[in-house]
Order: C-alpha cells, then structure tokens, then sequence
C-alpha cells in the first residue's frame, strides 16, 4: 500500500512550512495544499480564506488529539536555567504526535480513535539496542519529543550567539498568519487565546504561539547560514563511483533463487574477463532483458544511506580504479560491481553533507550535557484505549495515503485530515534546523524497519532510514 508523502523529519534537508487557517468546508490541509503555499524561496504563502463560521466552543485538546496526548502536554521544561514556554514545548510534542500517527495502524499499533496508541508495549524484536530502552510507544515518543525540543531550543541559542534572525519579510508572514487565526478564533465563537489552546495545549496565547513559529523559523535560517559557511574537506565531496548490477535473492530469497541470482552475477562477471566497459554493456543488456533488477552507477558515501557491503566494497583502502567484483549482500542478493574511480557529489548532497556534521554538533552537544535541559514533571503511562478494529485500521491507512473518500472514525480528528471542524494547522516540513533533530535522535525509522504492515520491500539505497519514495519505486538503487 502507498503512503501518501508522508515524509520523515531527517528525511529531508530544505524545505518550508506553511500555516493555514483552514475552514469547515475544506478540513485540514493536505500535503497538496502545503505544496501550493510553499515557494522556492523558502517562504511561507498562507492561504487567504474567508473564516467559516462554526461554533468550536465544545471542543478541546481531547476531542482533536484523542484521550492519550493531553497528559503529555503542559510539562514545564528547562534549558540554560530558564523555563521553556509551555506552549514551545507543545508544539513539538504535538508535532511529533502528529508525525507518528500518521504511521498508526501502518507501522505501529493505533487506537479505536484514530491515533498511535502510546499505552500500547513495543516489541523490540529486531530493532536497534537503543530502542530496548523503552518499554511502551509512549516512552519512546516522550524521548523522540524532548530530542526534537532541545535540538530546537540548542540551535535557536546558537543563532542568538551568531546573530542569526529571522527577516522583516517572514517576521511581517507570521503576522499575517496570527490575522488570519484571529479572524478563524472569531468565526469559531471563540477568543483566540482560547481557539489556540484547543490545539496546542491549555493556556496557549497568541503572543506565545506567534513566539514558538519566530523561533521555529530562525532555526531554519540558522541552519541554512550553517549550510553556505561550511567547509568541506576534499576528501568529503569527493567519493567511490561504482557501477553496478543486481541479481535480486533478499532475505526471503529460496536457495534455488539465491543460487540462480549467484550464478547470473558470475556469469556476468567471468563474460566480462575484467573489462569495465564490457561488463557495462553485458549488465545494462541484463537489465534490459529483465533478468537483473537493477542497473546503474551511483557515488557512494561513506554515511550509512548505502548498503554496508556494497559501501564496505566501495571504500576498502586497496581499491583501484576499474576493479571489478561479485559482492553478496543479505538485503538484496548479489551485485557484481565495478570501481569507476571518484566523483564530486552534487550540491543537494554537499548540503545534506552539511546538515550531517550540524547534525552531530548537536548531538554530541546533547549527550555530553553542554546545555542544561530537564523537566521535573514526570509523565504518567498514557491512559488504555481500546485498539483499533482491523477496519479503523484500514480506514486510517487510507486517509493517511490521501483517500478522502474512505470513512474514517469521527474520533480520528486533525490527524488524518477527515475532521469536519475550523481548525487550525500548523504544517510543519521538516525544514533546517528541525531537520537535523531525526539524524541526531533514534529517529522514527528505528522502529519503521519490522512493524511496517505492507510487504515492500526497502530500497537498496537505505540503511535504516526511510526514503520518502521507497513506495512503487521501479528502481531499487545500492
């Protein structure tokens, strides 16, 4: 089953938010709509609507998030000796909230309301060490909440230290953003202070609110200053070329398969007698021919996206330019591989690159305990609901992949964008400085890699991480 651009918070390196107040006749806004509002240059467009009237006063944290969330929101938090604003705190532990319910029912367990079910025990079977530390998806949420919250608050320090601000242009966007909301707040019988407290936590107000996003963006155009001042050695753009060909025999390959996929690659191989350019022709007919499953030539860089063998071959200190060799790799057969020399990565790489080395700056600032960050507040197991039906299961699938047609629960609220209610939302893209928080954390796709519900399998070019197009891809690269 596709997903729907449901994108991973590390997955992506720019990019931009949008808010938008959205009004009864259209629901929340779907991904499409973030795409309309979002220019190249990185700057929010809100949509201009007319407000909807319609009486929110009956409405609350609980009936939008479900009966799990609210305990976890309102925690008071310190960093550098200071408290964190309440509402700051919020709005990436809804965000959070929000990013992992997009997944219940398709990679974790989710409730009769519609959400990720944080009361529900993980199984840690096959996953990293790391996550055996947490014995419920709501201690691990709670732990992927605050690493998203301090890397934020971290980054946001540091762009005081530099200088860094946010421009008068967006500063003047977020002002029209806070109009709209008012005008929102007022069509929904409500003041805005209460209107923002239905979806960001009790007590929220607008000077609060209109805080968190100024600083939500300015570690976004630190992060982008960091990108274009960085540095690189030589040694980082310049990485392994390999050609290559694959003969598919994954982990639930027969040995009869794996035999004949070992038997195709050696056949290419020893035809080729040591020629690159003879193998290229021999693969690329291969692949043509739909007897092997990939074909290509990809830079391999020494970070992890990569398969390990296939990386380990790459980068093997005695390599020399136009060897050529058969590689076995338990995630995906066998590759016969060809040493082209080096090449420089592309700029979207060189800036993913950046975004890396930012990535364990702040990592390393977190563990070591350079910044004091604590809440005294401790959190209660999420409250039991009962699980959600096979069918709420399907129906939240289907909204999360973009079905509007599919009837979803009226419990299911923003999260699948089916709730007939003003409400407002806050898209928030994974964009500079909250981009880093995924690499620099366990990231969500420590627990995406055995509890996905759909047999696809991953793409050659990942190690653990999600590539936001790994479904109905035609093309499975190292």
């Amino acid at each position: 089953m596709k997903k729907s651009n449901i994108q991973l918070i590390s997955a992506v390196l720019l990019g931009t938010i949008a808010l938008s107040s959205c009004t009864a006749n259209t629901g929340v806004a779907t991904e499409s709509t973030v795409a309309t509002e979002s220019t190249e240059s990185g700057q929010m467009q809100p949509e201009q609507t007319a407000a909807t009237t319609v009486d929110l006063s009956d409405q609350s944290v609980e009936t939008v998030y479900g009966s799990q969330l609210p305990s976890y929101l309102n925690h008071q938090y310190y960093f550098e000796g200071q408290a964190v604003p309440l509402t700051e705190s919020n709005f990436y532990f809804i965000d959070t909230y929000a990013e992992l319910t997009r997944y219940a029912g398709y990679y974790y367990p989710a409730t009769s309301e519609g959400y990720i079910d944080l009361s529900a025990a993980i199984d840690t079977t096959g996953m990293s060490e790391e996550m055996s530390q947490y014995s419920t998806y709501g201690d691990f949420y709670v732990s992927y909440s605050e690493q998203m919250l301090e890397s934020a608050l971290i980054i946001n320090k540091r762009a005081a230290e530099a200088g860094v601000t946010v421009s008068d242009e967006t500063v003047a966007q977020v002002d029209s953003v806070m109009s709209g909301i008012e005008e929102s707040a007022a069509a929904a019988n409500l003041s805005v202070d209460d209107y923002l407290s239905i979806y960001y936590g009790e007590g929220t107000t607008v000077e609060s609110f209109r805080q968190t996003v100024i600083n939500y963006y300015t570690a976004d155009v630190y992060t982008q200053d960091y990108i274009e001042n960085y540095e690189f050695d030589e040694d980082e753009i310049n990485v392994p070329n390999i050609r290559y060909v694959l003969f598919e025999a994954g982990p639930t390959a027969t040995d009869e398969e794996k035999e004949a996929a070992q038997a195709a690659a050696n056949a290419i191989f020893d035809g080729a007698e040591g020629d690159v350019n003879t193998f290229a022709v021999d693969a690329a007919l291969s692949y043509t021919n739909g007897e092997a499953a990939d074909y290509g030539e990809i830079p391999v860089p020494d970070d992890g996206t990569i398969d390990p063998v296939f990386t380990e071959w790459a980068w093997d200190e005695s390599r020399q330019e136009n060897d050529l060799d058969v590689i076995y790799s338990e995630n995906f057969g066998y590759f016969v591989v060809a040493y082209l020399g080096t090449t420089e990565i592309d700029e979207d790489s060189k800036n993913q690159l950046a975004v890396q080395h930012m990535s364990e700056e702040i990592k390393e600032a977190m563990e070591s305990g350079e910044y004091e960050f604590y809440t005294t507040d401790p959190y209660e197991p999420a409250p039991t609901v009962a699980p959600a039906t096979d069918s709420v299961t399907e129906q939240i699938i289907n909204a999360a992949n973009g079905e509007t047609d599919a009837a979803v629960p009226a419990q299911t609220a923003s999260m699948t964008g089916n709730k007939a209610v003003d409400i407002l939302l806050v898209v928030l893209a994974a964009v500079g400085g909250v981009a880093i928080i995924g690499a620099a954390g366990i990231g969500i796709a420590s627990l995406l890699k055995k509890n996905k519900k759909d047999g696809n399998k991953e793409e050659v070019t990942k190690s653990g991480e999600e590539n936001e197009a790994e479904e109905n891809e035609d093309e499975d690269r190292p």
